[in-house]
């Protein structure tokens, strides 16, 4: 079973590399999706409790209720996925 994983990690990481090679007018090159990324940062009594990425609408929304729900004050910060 561990081969089968290794092989398809070998496979992506040679499909990656030729992504990287072919230029950018190329047809067969794949553009990037850019999706924004969230760090979100949780409080109580203004001591940092804890930090989490999330990569999705609905997580952050979850982590959000999180952080509510645990009386939690929290800030969230849009990163550049570049």
């Amino acid at each position: 079973m561990l081969d089968y994983h290794h092989t398809w990690l070998n496979l992506f990481d040679e499909f990656q590399a030729t992504q990287d090679k072919l230029e950018a007018g190329n047809f067969l090159k794949l553009s990037r999706v850019s999706s924004p990324t969230y760090y979100v940062e949780a409080f109580l009594d203004e001591s940092l409790e804890w930090t989490e990425y999330a990569y999705t609408e609905r997580e952050l929304q979850a982590l959000k209720n999180d952080a509510i729900d645990c009386g939690f004050t929290f800030t969230v910060q849009e990163v550049s996925n570049d």
